[in-house]
């Protein structure tokens, strides 16, 4: 589990990330990643929708990102905020596959962004 100090959990720190955030697409999740402009560590938040079948299916691939953000997180430099939503090949894919697609997603971003992220 991310600290608690790591995580986005209101509704709106995740609607500023959507519609400010830049957004990268990969095969398992899309992106949005959010230039805070602060120096608070970076913030992740994980989202998937009920097309996933019943709580249980849904807090599965849930776990599977997080798992697979934990050891990115440190990583990162401070000051942003991170949503990943959730896409069907998600449940499935193995975690270091994920893991490499979040790198991939991130290095994306930093790309967009003129190497902020």
């Amino acid at each position: 589990m991310l600290p608690r100090a790591g995580r986005l959990r209101k509704k709106r720190e995740f609607e500023q990330v959507y519609q400010q955030g830049r957004r990268v697409s990969m095969e398992s999740f899309t992106m949005y990643v959010h230039a805070r402009g602060d120096d608070a560590p970076t913030r992740m938040g994980f989202v998937v929708g009920r097309r996933f079948g019943t709580h249980v299916q849904r807090n599965r691939v849930k776990r599977r990102l997080r798992a697979a953000a934990r050891s990115l997180w440190e990583q990162l430099p401070a000051g942003y905020d991170v949503v990943c939503v959730a896409r069907p090949a998600a449940a499935t894919a193995p975690i270091e596959q994920i893991r490499q697609q979040m790198q991939h997603a991130l290095d994306t971003a930093r790309a967009k962004t003129g190497g902020k992220v």
